[in-house]
């Protein structure tokens, strides 16, 4: 178990849950919402992260929202944003809970730390498995292009 394996955030764990989510949008509709290129230019974005980081839910997190804050990406930073925050409903919660409020209690994580990190791996797993099949399905329309002319 490596060092980012031991302590996965919740925040590096949702952002990678909420780009999955928004991948699991048929390519055309991805197309439409954010752009005709936008499916290829995340699938070589993903591939292009180097492989150790690959699975690091941690990386992961930082280069998916390096990725939706380059220019041109502001509606996919927007939907990331607005899945991220239904996914962490309580985050408002634990930060009341932390800064100390008397009042408030927070619900705790129902996960244990084993079960988050195979859950974190997994969605890494299934970015890197969707880029793979984007970049496939790409690779195989050129070609069929090019045969037939």
């Amino acid at each position: 178990m490596s060092s980012s394996d031991s302590m996965i955030s919740d925040s590096d764990f949702f952002i990678c849950e909420a780009f999955s989510q928004i991948l699991a949008s048929p390519p055309a509709e991805l197309a439409e919402k954010f752009g005709s290129e936008t499916p290829l230019a995340i699938a070589n974005y993903l591939q292009n992260i180097p492989p150790a980081e690959q699975l690091d839910s941690a990386a992961m997190a930082n280069y998916i929202t390096a990725f939706c804050q380059k220019p041109g990406n502001e509606n996919l930073n927007e939907r990331l944003g607005e899945i991220y925050d239904s996914l962490d409903e309580d985050g408002i919660d634990k930060l009341v809970k932390k800064t100390g409020d008397p009042d408030d209690i927070a619900t705790a994580i129902s996960q244990n730390p084993r079960q988050r990190i195979n859950e974190s791996r997994d969605i890494c797993q299934s970015l890197q498995s969707w880029a793979n099949n984007v970049r496939n399905q790409t690779n195989q329309r050129n070609q069929n292009a090019t045969n037939s002319n």
